[in-house]
């Protein structure tokens, strides 16, 4: 089916043009399903921050496990979404891997190609801020790491090197008596 065709106006609704109307319809509340789950991830994102930033452990663990049922929906959705894509793209007469958002948008009439414009710059601006976020909160936790590394090591050099483990387990203070060699040479 060409685009001249799918663009034409005309009185008569045939099965195909019902079939597509259909598809496009199931395209965009799909796409808005998919963006809504971005945008409730975005806001859990933000709340990962915060909890890095006051340090609290048992809060960001949870939104861990809520990103992670977030990542679940969204990649049902994905599935639903490759599958109207797939329908499409056999619809459209065009392989799958050439079937964008805007190639279809710019193949179809109104309303549904504004709408395709619209969530396709939709998409492209939540994916930017995701991209953002994740990597500035990648970057709080990194500086937490370098932090938590940097105490543990003067935690660490706080404590004798005298120090050595009994057989029962316990600690002994280790007495260096009769070294003949020096530590510092």
């Amino acid at each position: 089916m060409s685009g001249k065709s799918l663009k034409n106006k005309s009185s008569y609704i045939s099965e195909e043009e019902i079939l597509l109307e259909s598809l496009l319809s199931d395209l965009i509340d799909i796409l808005n399903k998919e963006l809504d789950q971005y945008r409730i991830l975005i806001n859990t994102l933000f709340e990962q921050r915060k909890q890095i930033a006051n340090g609290n452990i048992s809060s960001f663990e949870e939104i861990n496990k809520q990103q992670g049922t977030l990542v679940l929906k969204i990649k049902t959705i994905e599935e639903a979404r490759k599958s109207i894509i797939s329908q499409l793209s056999n619809h459209l007469n065009i392989p799958i891997e050439d079937l964008t958002l805007i190639k279809i948008a710019n193949l179809i009439s109104a309303p549904f190609d504004e709408q395709l414009s619209f969530l396709s710059d939709e998409i492209i601006a939540i994916i930017k801020c995701l991209e953002n976020i994740r990597e500035s909160n990648a970057y709080l936790i990194k500086q937490s790491l370098h932090y938590v590394n940097g105490v543990l090591r003067i935690f660490a050099s706080s404590h004798s090197s005298n120090i050595k483990y009994s057989n029962d387990g316990n600690i002994e203070q280790y007495q260096n008596k009769g070294k003949l060699i020096s530590s510092w040479g």
